[in-house]
């Protein structure tokens, strides 16, 4: 092919994949011929759009001799382009899936927890490798869902993945490489033959490909058709996959496998790396346990989890801060989300506080802690209080306490005790009066997460 009329093809293909433009865009490089001439590609696209610079990501598995020179070479080549340089080394582990499956999961991880919201990354699998995709999930015994391989785009984290390439041949890339006088890394595991992969590239395909030449194209657009058809295709109980935050289980089809092939769709237009099989279907035969038992599947960046008769994709958060601050007017993050005090009219306040004689923060509480709300009722256990108010157990650590000095008052907008010696006086004092709002803006992300 010539080298010119395939960086141009590439350039345009890119540049369709990237409209309209992400607010961020980052590589994913390995130092290979096909992520190298996607980073040099997108460089030029970035340069002649006149956007920002792409930022590297390479993620180090320490599973090959070369690996630690493969991420000299992409660092050294970030740092020569003046790109932003993401590199992180991960452990790998064989699990069930095999050793192939178990780097996937460590890199996808890594690239979930990069992404900020309205960024992209781009990935530089071509049609040669959808071909090998479909091959190797249709001797796994795949589905609809499973044999339309590798989307070309889909939600990743809290941004989107983007494989502008996917209908290019290899040897396109190969033309541009050698056009753009690239040199990449030689990864000599790619003639290792016990991989599943490279036994299809170096001995199958060769074959097929002298029976049936450019087959890899065809065998993409029948990927691609059987992708429609899957993303065409509805939650039992006429809810649509991409607008559900949370799942009912009434939803979902009877049956282990069914089940299976349910979540399979939903956490996929949901943007969450799905876990093996035997991983879901063990979590899908918990789904009928007691109801006070709380199945868990960790998903990497978030978990899926049941509670009263939903699934529900919660976000992996950073500890409560248990650290006390004086309750002062303002917007106050916290781990998980946002407490909003502001100062309004009297009596349009829940209550009125004195500054600084109250003090917030997070963390656990005994279940057996007792608060009145209300004087005219019985004394109630904050578990209690919370499983009336319908707070899910994951969100209770993160809820902000008040409290006045070691006496705990309850939660804004959920249970408040405001009676008592020296909070009574606060409430009915001549001070401001402040309305407190909290608001668990990470759960909004678990939406689009993960």
């Amino acid at each position: 092919m010539d080298s010119k009329a395939s960086l141009q093809r590439l350039l345009t293909a890119l540049g369709t994949a990237l409209a309209p433009p992400p607010k961020g865009l980052w590589v994913a490089c390995s130092g290979g011929l096909d992520s190298l001439t996607l980073l040099h590609v997108t460089v030029r696209h970035c340069r002649e759009a006149g956007w920002a610079p792409p930022g590297v990501v390479h993620v180090n598995h320490g599973l090959a001799p070369h690996a630690d020179r493969a991420e000299a070479e992409v660092r050294r080549v970030a740092v020569a382009l003046g790109l932003p340089w993401h590199g992180v080394r991960v452990s790998v582990r064989a699990g069930a899936s095999g050793l192939e499956a178990a780097a996937r999961a460590a890199r996808y991880e890594v690239f979930e927890a990069l992404l900020s919201v309205g960024e992209a990354l781009l990935l530089a699998h071509h049609e040669d490798d959808q071909a090998e995709t479909v091959f190797l999930r249709l001797l796994r015994g795949a589905g609809l869902g499973g044999l339309g391989a590798m989307a070309p785009s889909r939600p990743l984290g809290r941004g989107r993945l983007l494989r502008p390439w996917l209908a290019e041949p290899r040897a396109r890339l190969e033309a541009a490489a050698e056009g753009l006088a690239l040199t990449p890394v030689e990864d000599p595991s790619n003639e290792d033959l016990r991989f599943d992969r490279n036994f299809l590239r170096r001995e199958i395909f060769p074959t097929l490909a002298a029976r049936w030449p450019g087959f890899p194209q065809r065998v993409a657009h029948s990927a691609a058709v059987l992708r429609r058809a899957a993303e065409a295709q509805a939650l039992p109980g006429g809810a649509e996959l991409a607008g559900a935050g949370s799942l009912a289980l009434q939803d979902l089809p009877l049956g282990l496998e069914a089940r299976g092939d349910a979540l399979v769709r939903w956490l996929r237009h949901r943007g969450v790396r799905v876990p093996s099989r035997a991983q879901l279907l063990a979590f899908c035969a918990q789904l009928e346990a007691r109801e006070d038992a709380l199945p868990q599947l960790d998903l990497g960046v978030c978990s899926l989890r049941r509670w009263r008769g939903a699934l529900w994709l919660t976000p992996r958060l950073p500890a409560p801060d248990t650290e006390a601050r004086p309750l002062a007017l303002g917007r106050w993050p916290f781990p998980g989300g946002t407490l909003e005090v502001r100062e309004v009219e009297a009596g349009r306040a829940p209550f009125a506080l004195a500054p600084g004689a109250f003090h917030v923060r997070q963390g656990s509480l005994p279940g057996r802690l007792r608060l009145q709300p209300d004087p005219s009722r019985p004394r109630k256990t904050v578990k209690a209080l919370l499983q009336e108010a319908a707070v899910p157990p994951w969100q209770r650590p993160y809820l902000p306490q008040l409290w006045a000095g070691d006496r705990f008052l309850g939660w804004p907008g959920v249970a408040l005790a405001l009676e008592g010696e020296g909070v009574r006086e606060a409430a009915s004092g001549a001070g401001p009066r402040w309305a407190l709002h909290w608001r668990f803006e990470a759960l909004d992300g678990a939406k689009r997460v993960e």
